[in-house]
């Protein structure tokens, strides 16, 4: 099933974003390798965590999200870019967003027109120029 649970408050919210963000990215070339796993856990997880947003906040969102991309990776991609969409007006949200896009993009240490789409598609449901992230 490729549905997750919309978030009931702001900080799951962002947590869903954030991790929809990464996942988006990293799964938009066809593969979702264990490196990109890797660098979630240790990149997004360990820091770069807005205030109020608890890191079980992002373990939590991360196992859905991750079984959303995998079974049909357009309507997942589609439910994270409005979570994004409805944190672009926070600014530190906004900027975790780009942080989590961006560590995607270097995990598997290549970056492909797939994932280049994918921040496209980012940086359109945050309102930012094109190339911006």
């Amino acid at each position: 099933m490729a549905n997750f649970e919309k978030p009931s408050t702001e900080a799951g919210i962002i947590a869903h974003a954030l991790c929809g963000a990464y996942l988006m990215v990293a799964f938009s070339d066809g593969k979702y390798v264990q490196s990109e796993k890797v660098r979630l856990v240790h990149g997004l997880l360990s820091k770069n965590v807005p205030a109020g947003v608890a890191k079980a906040d992002l373990e939590a969102a991360l196992p859905a999200i991750e079984r959303a991309f995998a079974a049909d990776y357009e309507t997942a991609a589609k439910r994270v870019l409005e979570l994004i969409a409805s944190v672009s007006a926070n600014g530190i949200a906004k900027r975790a967003v780009i942080h989590a896009a961006q560590i995607a993009v270097v995990a598997d240490n290549a970056i492909v027109a797939q994932e280049a789409g994918a921040l496209e598609r980012i940086s359109d449901a945050l309102d930012l120029k094109k190339g911006a992230i």
